[in-house]
């Protein structure tokens, strides 16, 4: 008979099966189990961090970026040094784990964040510059990738937990036994805060590599 948390462990450790699934199959669990946090968690996965307050985001979605600006003069792309502990080095994915599977499916080496006018127009000030044609934020695709990785092993480590205090779910139903067990199952630790402090929420992420290599052969 098929057991839904050993069936979630198996699907963790195959690389086919999408983050996006393996988050739809814990939400069940803990809606089941009435695993409150578990559930929240899945919940901002699938559906992003759009709408909620930026200290409270996962430490793994807050990267180091670089900026570049845009001179017309010189009709390139320039990298742009910020103080040291500037916000403006770090960007926050808040993009749901969908998008972020697409964008890892693209296989392409770099990616942008595109910065609305207001931060545009705060970094200018910043680095008291004339205003350049555009600012953008660049990132390796790999830490992307990394997103992914770190969810999958979250959901494998949880689900890990279930299984030693004997919570199996037997054909999508959890026994009053199981359901008793469940103050007993450890958290899964999400550093949220860390030592990174960052205010600006990402822009639109987008899959533009192409775009960045054509202008930088200019």
């Amino acid at each position: 008979m098929a057991k839904m948390v050993l069936d979630l462990q198996q699907a963790c450790l195959d690389e086919k099966v999408s983050c996006y699934n393996l988050l739809l199959r814990a939400y069940a669990i803990a809606e089941k189990l009435n695993i409150k946090d578990m559930a929240e968690f899945c919940t901002n996965e699938i559906n992003g961090y759009y709408d909620i307050d930026d200290k409270t985001i996962p430490l793994y979605r807050k990267i180091h970026v670089n900026a570049e600006a845009y001179k017309e003069t010189a009709k390139r792309w320039e990298p742009i040094s910020f103080p040291a502990g500037s916000p403006w080095s770090m960007s926050i994915i808040v993009e749901s784990i969908a998008e972020i599977e697409k964008l890892d499916q693209s296989k392409r080496e770099m990616l942008e964040v595109r910065l609305n006018y207001d931060e545009q127009l705060a970094i200018y000030q910043i680095i008291d510059m004339p205003k350049p044609l555009h600012v953008r934020q660049i990132f390796m695709a790999a830490k992307v990738t990394s997103i992914l990785q770190i969810v999958r092993k979250l959901i494998l480590d949880w689900a890990l937990k279930l299984e030693k205090q004997g919570i199996f779910g037997e054909d999508l139903i959890f026994s009053s036994e199981e359901q008793s067990k469940v103050k007993d199952v450890p958290s899964i630790q999400i550093i949220i805060n860390g030592n990174v402090t960052s205010s600006n929420v990402a822009g639109v992420l987008n899959d533009s590599i192409s775009n960045i290599q054509t202008q930088r052969k200019d």
